[in-house]
């Protein structure tokens, strides 16, 4: 076959390929030379935030969250993780950047004390100026950004426009010696550029529970959510995503009324996606990798994870794995069974991990066990030693409630069938 022929049949390929495939992942077909070279791990994403065009159904929460946030309403999700929490924020950030609101995302996972968070947010807030935004390398490496000899020029630009009370935010030194001041300066900020700008501006902030954590990065958390109400109650230009992967965590720091953050915001639950949104989704990223994948066949894959996206993720990537490896051109039974292997093997270091978290409950091993198998949790059990250990359960973000009054569920539908294996005789 001459280069002529080649380049004519690949093209053609690529237009077939297309045509079977989503427009949302067609990119991928463009981005590689041949379909062998995709990456499955681009295809079947897992641990990391899915691109909007890339998504598997939530277009209705976007659409809610974008809508909300765009009316100035307080928003919050809460759930476990790798559910698709963030995914659902930054779709519904981007679609509001594109109107031409302001956006600053903080993760506060990436954040050791309360100065870094004001370092950060300060970054974050600034980056919607683009002459501001040259300055700043990276958004979210703020602590290390402000340290360089750009630090000046920006914080003499902040002081300027914005004030002198954000100054001390981009001088570190400052903001470890007074990390309170530093972070209440930086709360500040967002009302101010977006007043000055004529701007709506969105303040996200993910991994909001760790606020609360036992730690208190960030100071006392009681003191630093009554600082935020009053900040915010004040910033009439300023909508607030909180996103938080501990669900009752974050609902005590919503929910009771003696909380400075007391019905501040509307929590939105995800809806969750559809078998008809995975199967056609399924279908989609399969056809990428010019697999033929039969319905009956995709719907197999959302049973067996449980329609849990990180883990029907894994189970469809192990099962395309199978089938590219076997040269297949149509995906079978086995690739799916086998698929399933793969997602519990390449999960099993994560699993033990997890596992060592659950150790140290007393009886902590033996419910969450009996939780994954369907068992009676309480059986044989001092009342009050085993509702301690479902309260550590779910502290740890192991279990959370089922759908019946006073039943659980393992988070993690992989993790559930690790547990369940556990003790049991191999065959």
């Amino acid at each position: 076959m001459n280069a002529q022929t080649s380049r004519a049949t690949r093209a053609g390929g690529t237009a077939e390929l297309l045509h079977c495939a989503s427009t949302a992942l067609s990119f991928l077909v463009i981005r590689y030379h041949h379909m062998s070279d995709i990456l499955l791990s681009d295809v079947f994403p897992t641990d990391a935030p899915v691109r909007p065009r890339e998504m598997i159904g939530r277009r209705e929460d976007v659409n809610a969250v974008a809508g909300a946030l765009s009316d100035g309403v307080h928003t919050i999700i809460a759930g476990p993780r790798r559910i698709g929490k963030t995914s659902v924020c930054e779709a519904a950030l981007a679609r509001l950047r594109r109107r031409g609101v302001y956006v600053a995302a903080v993760d506060l996972f990436e954040q050791a004390d309360a100065g870094e968070l004001a370092a950060s947010l300060v970054a974050a807030v600034l980056a919607n100026r683009p002459a501001l935004r040259r300055l700043l390398p990276g958004v979210r490496s703020a602590t290390r950004t402000l340290a360089t000899a750009a630090s000046a020029t920006v914080a003499v630009k902040a002081r300027v426009e914005l004030g002198d009370e954000v100054e001390m935010a981009f001088r570190p030194a400052i903001a470890e010696r007074h990390p309170d001041r530093a972070l209440h300066g930086a709360l500040q900020l967002p009302q101010r550029i977006a007043h000055a700008d004529g701007r709506r501006i969105v303040l996200f902030l993910d991994e909001f529970q760790e606020i609360a954590s036992p730690r208190a990065p960030y100071g006392d958390p009681d003191v630093l959510t009554r600082r935020l109400r009053s900040v915010l109650q004040r910033s009439p230009d300023v909508s607030v995503l909180f996103a938080g992967s501990i669900e009752h965590i974050m609902r005590d720091l919503f929910a009771p009324s003696d909380r400075a953050l007391s019905q501040f915001g509307s929590f939105h639950e995800l809806a969750p996606i559809t078998v008809t949104e995975w199967v056609e989704g399924l279908g989609a990223r399969f056809a990428v990798l010019g697999l033929d994948a039969d319905e009956a066949l995709r719907r197999g894959i959302v049973a067996l994870a449980d329609a849990h996206p990180r883990s029907t993720m894994l189970v469809a990537r192990g099962a395309a794995e199978t089938a590219r490896r076997e040269g297949a051109a149509t995906l079978q039974a086995h690739h799916v069974e086998l698929g399933l292997i793969a997602a519990l093997a390449s999960d099993r270091l994560r699993h033990q991990q997890q596992l060592e978290r659950i150790r140290d409950l007393r009886h902590g091993q033996r419910i969450a066990e009996r939780i994954a198998r369907g068992e009676p949790v309480y059986a044989g059990l001092a009342p009050k030693m085993a509702a301690s250990a479902v309260a550590g359960l779910r502290e740890r973000g192991i279990i959370e409630q089922g759908a019946r009054r006073g039943s659980w569920r393992v988070v993690d539908p992989l993790f559930a069938r690790y547990l369940a294996r556990l003790g049991q005789p191999r065959l």
